[in-house]
């Protein structure tokens, strides 16, 4: 099993709700079969914009999580395919109204739980889902109780603020983890964030997002 880190968010506050739901943008990247996953009960009353782009959110994960493995991989959505879609509903802490969210494991959260395909391989993803923002995280193995996660609020998008906020976000995480502090990312040449302590690599592979007013993280506890 290979180790990796997928994750991804959307600020629902930046989308285009009239032209996602145009067959013309989301088939571009669902397929029919994907689809018809919205007729689920458990699926019907989200919005179908909000669907679209859990969709695109978890194949984005899928992807970061497979490239850094396979540097030369191309984003290939439609071949990235979510076969099963579940509801894990519970006790939900109320993110909706939370600047800032972190976690290891999704327990006591609202979550949809996917199962995605690519090639051989089968991925587990889960999202969370709100009036704010759709933020996934991908794993190969159906377990999420060592995966590290954090979601934030920032008031400035400017790209350059968005990178320089979600590494800070995600490096005082580490910190706190692994009782360091000379760590640092930079990002290899296929783009992947790759996680130095001093001058030496780290084996922890992490996983960076950033959309309009939201940034996240997420990487497995290797300890």
């Amino acid at each position: 099993m290979i180790i990796s880190a997928g994750n991804d968010i959307v600020d629902l506050g930046t989308i285009n709700a009239t032209r996602t739901k145009e067959p013309r943008f989301y088939t571009k990247f669902i397929t029919g079969t994907e689809t018809a996953l919205h007729n689920q009960p458990h699926l019907a009353d989200m919005p179908f914009e909000y669907f679209v782009w859990m969709l695109w959110s978890v194949k984005e994960s899928v992807y970061k999580f497979i490239q850094r493995h396979h540097p030369g991989l191309v984003f290939s959505p439609s071949k990235i395919t979510i076969e099963q879609i579940e509801l894990q509903r519970e006790a939900s802490i109320p993110a909706i109204t939370q600047a800032q969210i972190e976690a290891k494991g999704f327990a006591g959260l609202t979550t949809y739980n996917a199962i995605i395909a690519f090639g051989t391989d089968n991925f587990y993803s889960r999202s969370i889902v709100n009036s704010n923002y759709i933020a996934s995280t991908v794993n190969n193995s159906k377990d999420f109780e060592n995966i590290y996660w954090g979601i934030k609020h920032i008031d400035q998008t400017e790209p350059e603020n968005q990178s320089r906020a979600v590494r800070q976000f995600l490096l005082k995480k580490l910190a706190s983890v692994f009782d360091t502090d000379d760590l640092h990312i930079i990002k290899n040449s296929s783009g992947c964030p790759v996680l130095f302590n001093g001058d030496n690599r780290a084996d922890i592979p992490v996983s960076l997002a950033h959309h309009g007013h939201y940034v996240a993280y997420a990487f497995p506890n290797l300890q």
